[in-house]
């Protein structure tokens, strides 16, 4: 019941939150469009925190039954530790949009940088050109050698 109360605050949080009181069309839209934006990833968040929740509580006990059984090795239990506890609990507008990635499993603290260059990457098919110094390397022919 607590749980549907909070959500409901939420809610009421994002439609009353302040809109400027212009009459461009434009602006009327965006704003329009960034509360439909909120309020789905509020919907979506419903179901995605919880299955998230319980991801992390089973990959807790999974990590405490590895560090049990391996003798107390660290090492067998920090990294299911990692991917099921770390990531994304909640659903954002920016996730939503392809602005920034959904991250359920989640990426170590020494690999957390691998996750700010995923979001500055360029978009898939548009390699870098190859530079003319590696061109100049290759073998005559370009064949296999």
């Amino acid at each position: 019941m607590s749980v549907h109360i909070a959500m409901l605050v939420i809610v009421g949080l994002l439609v009353a939150s302040p809109v400027r009181a212009e009459s461009d069309s434009s602006s009327d839209d965006l704003v329009a469009s960034g509360a439909g934006m909120s309020a789905v990833a509020v919907l979506c968040s419903l179901v995605y925190a919880p299955v998230k929740v319980a991801y992390a509580a089973g990959g807790s006990i999974v990590a405490g039954l590895g560090y049990a059984l391996s003798g107390g090795d660290a090492s067998v239990a920090k990294p299911i530790l990692d991917a099921s506890l770390r990531g994304d609990y909640f659903v954002t507008p920016e996730q939503l949009r392809g602005e920034k990635p959904i991250e359920f499993i989640g990426r170590s603290a020494e690999n957390e940088a691998l996750r700010a260059s995923s979001e500055s990457t360029p978009a898939v098919g548009s390699a870098p050109e190859p530079s003319h110094e590696a061109a100049s390397k290759e073998a005559p022919g370009g064949g296999w050698n």
